[in-house]
């Protein structure tokens, strides 16, 4: 049994969603619930709108989905986020471990040490009287702190200056033209060349950089030396081919989209001037330059985080290609179309977060939400890899811009979300003025 929905022609589903994914949802759910039957150029199928769907969706044996042809396309046939049954089983197994506990422990001191570092931007914006847009400083941090812990480039120079702008360039070919089907994927449409041509450049510079390592029989510690090392159960290790794709992954997980994060915290932080100074209160309460897991450990913050990713979702929905009738419910998606679990429909679901406009992290210190409930990162056996990663550097740039300096808006009007690529930005960027440096007594407690 097919849920209703709108009628209109594909095409026009498409834009609808990819331009304006909030009022698309609310207006869908609104008229036809938690079930709703839709038309898009990556095929037809069901979106699922609350917690409970979502569950059933995650929950699903994975051997019942395949993946839609844009992600493969676009992060290449061997990402995991691109693979499907045993192979993502195999590959999820000998991943997981190098993205959670000590390896993510291990990383802290280099975010931190990266992050104070781009901060000094606002050092001489509030000399200079300059305006500062977030997200661009954000985007320059996070790309740092990607080459730094990813693939292990730390000196500033020439061979910086040249990754950063490979990475970059790769990132902002992914127009949202390509990744809302593979119609457009064909020479003759220009951004679909610009996007090879960048990929290509990727591709040959991580070759390069894996040949210099086995050559230098020195791997790493960084992300890139635990892709060289590891070894499946068979005890095969991973090609060439796969850890460029795996990599892929990794720059939009830990580049793009926490970037985005960054400057949506700090926007909602000073909209909401009593939580920002509820938040300063906890963390000048850890003392004076607080260990680094201390921070990122610190419940409010870890609250101020999951409020920021909740209320301004940064990855609109994931989708399942059903490989054979798949039943949620009452409704059952056909053999061939999709499956999508709309995480900005339940992520706003007042049912779940009463006063969902408003921006509260108290009530993630009120109660506790469950994985189908708070899903920004995804769920089930496809939850964002990088999800631990992501979350320990929201805590220490959104901590330490807190803690240290005085912000505001320049601008009252409110930002509005817009597409990028396949994640949802800030328009304008949030652009603040800084006021200067919060005032520290000699004690070393901050007191202004």
């Amino acid at each position: 049994m097919l849920p209703p929905g709108p009628r209109t022609p594909a095409f026009w589903q498409t834009y609808r969603f990819v331009t304006r994914p909030r009022e698309t949802t609310e207006w869908q759910v609104a008229k036809y619930g938690d079930a709703i039957r839709f038309r898009s150029l990556i095929g037809n199928g069901i979106a699922f709108a609350s917690a409970e769907t979502a569950r059933q969706v995650f929950a699903a044996d994975p051997g019942t989905f395949d993946v839609p042809k844009t992600i493969p396309a676009l992060f290449g046939p061997q990402a995991l986020l691109a693979t499907a049954g045993d192979t993502h089983r195999r590959q999820r197994k000998l991943l997981n471990p190098r993205f959670h506990g000590a390896r993510v422990k291990s990383y802290l001191e280099t975010m931190r040490r990266v992050i104070r570092g781009h901060l000094g931007v606002l050092e001489g914006a509030a000399a200079s009287g300059t305006s500062v847009v977030i997200r661009d400083l954000s985007q320059t941090m996070t790309m740092d702190i990607i080459l730094e812990t990813v693939f292990g480039v730390r000196a500033e120079g020439v061979e910086r200056g040249r990754a950063r702008a490979i990475l970059a360039g790769l990132m902002s070919s992914m127009a949202p033209s390509l990744v809302s089907g593979t119609f457009l994927h064909h020479r003759w449409f220009p951004p679909w060349r610009t996007f090879l041509a960048r990929r290509a450049a990727f591709d040959a510079w991580v070759d390069a950089l894996l040949a210099a390592r086995r050559a230098s029989g020195d791997l790493g510690s960084d992300v890139v030396g635990t892709l060289l090392e590891a070894r499946y159960d068979d005890g095969t290790s991973m090609g060439d081919p796969e850890i460029r794709d795996q990599l892929m992954t990794l720059l939009l997980a830990g580049y793009e989209t926490t970037a985005t994060a960054v400057a949506w915290g700090v926007y909602w932080l000073l909209r909401e001037p009593a939580t920002l100074a509820r938040l300063q209160e906890h963390i000048d309460g850890l003392g004076p330059n607080p260990p680094v897991d201390g921070l990122v450990r610190c419940p409010y913050l870890e609250a101020v985080v999951s409020e920021s990713l909740r209320v301004e979702p940064i990855v609109t929905d994931v989708a399942r290609l059903c490989k054979k009738p798949f039943t949620v419910g009452r409704w059952t998606v056909p053999a061939g179309e999709v499956a999508v679990v709309n995480l900005l429909a339940v992520l706003s679901d007042p049912r779940l977060f009463p006063e969902p406009e408003r921006f509260r992290p108290e009530r993630f210190l009120d109660r506790t939400f469950n994985a189908a409930e708070f899903l920004p990162f995804g769920g089930g056996t496809r939850r964002c890899l990088g999800a631990a990663f992501a979350e320990a550097e929201l805590a220490i740039v959104l901590g330490t811009i807190a803690s240290d300096w005085k912000l505001e808006l320049a601008s009252n009007e409110p930002e509005r979300a817009v597409r990028r690529n396949i994640t949802m930005g800030p328009e304008r960027g949030v652009v603040v003025r800084v006021l200067g440096r919060r005032a520290v007594d000699h004690a070393g407690a901050k007191v202004a």
